[in-house]
């Protein structure tokens, strides 16, 4: 909503009232809506690089994702084969390993 003439008026006589009273006040209040630091990320250079780092940044991370899933895990060059319908599986304990001996 916007101030009428007599309301903005006032509100500029306040504003040099204050400004003649209090300069170092009045220039806090004029550096109010202003940013802190102009010139970051303002170069086209700037944004190149920054645009760059995040996206080696995100490869990183997806790579390290993939690496430590398990979908990524170190697999054998050999195929695994399935054990045919006659075979027997034995569990060796103390190993850990698996036997297939077929019956043929």
């Amino acid at each position: 909503m916007a101030l009428s003439m007599e309301e903005q008026r006032m509100l500029d006589e306040m504003e040099r009232k204050l400004a003649a009273e209090d300069p170092r006040l009045a220039s806090r209040f004029n550096a109010f809506g202003q940013q802190r630091m102009p010139g970051a990320f303002t170069s086209r250079r700037a944004r190149t690089i920054s645009g760059l780092l995040a996206l080696a940044l995100i490869a990183a991370v997806t790579m390290m994702m993939f690496v430590l899933s398990p979908y990524g895990a170190h697999r054998s060059d050999k195929p695994q084969t399935k054990p045919s319908a006659g075979s027997t599986i034995r569990h060796s304990a103390s190993a850990g390993k698996v036997a297939v001996a077929g019956t043929s």
